[in-house]
């Protein structure tokens, strides 16, 4: 099913014996202002070694790049600590707790984006 406003993106690693998805990258329209993102790297061998943290800088000056948003947001599992590092390190900030439906809660996060460069 097709929804608007959302648009879905697979992080390919490109080496001389061929390519691998690695990844899973989207964003929607929250508002005229908001834009959410939602992404994940889903190869192990891939986790501590930097690349969700470049990925999601160059997922960002896509997103920033395309639509100027005010602000950029990203709910992680508050549990997901590696996470939650990743998304400090490109520049988000912590501004809410918000609970789920099945008792746990996302770790709200936000990116300011009307002073950064696109």
């Amino acid at each position: 099913m097709e929804e608007p406003d959302v648009a879905r993106f697979i992080l390919v690693e490109s080496t001389e014996v061929g390519e691998r998805a690695i990844g899973y990258f989207q964003y929607y329209v929250v508002s005229k202002e908001i834009i959410g993102i939602d992404q994940f790297i889903g190869e192990p061998d891939l986790i501590n070694q930097g690349v969700g943290t470049a990925a999601i800088k160059l997922f960002l000056e896509i997103v920033i790049a395309n639509h100027k948003p005010q602000q950029i947001v990203i709910d992680p599992n508050s549990e997901n600590k590696r996470a939650i590092r990743c998304y400090e390190k490109v520049g988000f900030v912590y501004y809410a707790m918000q609970p789920t439906d099945n008792g746990g809660s996302l770790y709200m996060m936000k990116l300011d984006c009307e002073h950064r460069d696109s």
